[in-house]
């Protein structure tokens, strides 16, 4: 039986993981680094880029760019966040209520009365209206339920 192919959406996510695992060994070499003593020499940001690189690629065979030395230093300094926890962050839901909107999905399904996208919104706005006036008299937006159940 043939598989189906992934969606972009998805294959977008898997790409922003591994760039996030690929990074999160750069920034553990940049700490190795960081922390020798003063008489031993240092690697600079670029090379520490490129060695992630490569360790990444024997440990999983994908070829991942780094992004840039700026960022891993910004990451590494605690200066910058990752888009996806700004994205979090920018949420109109926090991750209870996401919990919750989740389970309330399952349990209609199991019910028989699965959520359509109208109905789904409905719920979410209930949930949302409770930020007051800072949330849109219209909720959540037009294409808001397709990227939460992609997500």
């Amino acid at each position: 039986m043939a598989c189906k192919a992934a969606s972009d959406a998805l294959k977008k996510c898997v790409w922003q993981e591994e760039k996030a695992k690929c990074m999160a060994i750069a920034i553990e070499l940049y700490y190795r680094e960081h922390g020798k003593a003063d008489g031993e020499k240092k690697l600079g940001l670029q090379k520490i880029c490129v060695k992630a690189q490569k360790e990444y690629l024997a440990q999983t065979g994908t070829v991942v760019p780094v992004p840039n030395h700026n960022t891993l230093h910004n990451l590494a300094t605690g200066r910058t966040v990752t888009k996806s926890l700004v994205n979090a962050e920018r949420s109109w839901l926090v991750k209870e209520e996401v919990e919750t909107v989740i389970g309330y999905t399952v349990e209609c399904a199991e019910t028989g009365f699965g959520l359509d996208h109208r109905r789904l919104k409905e719920h979410v706005d209930e949930i949302a209206h409770t930020y007051g006036e800072k949330f849109p008299k219209n909720g959540i937006g037009k294409q808001w339920t397709h990227r939460f159940v992609e997500c």
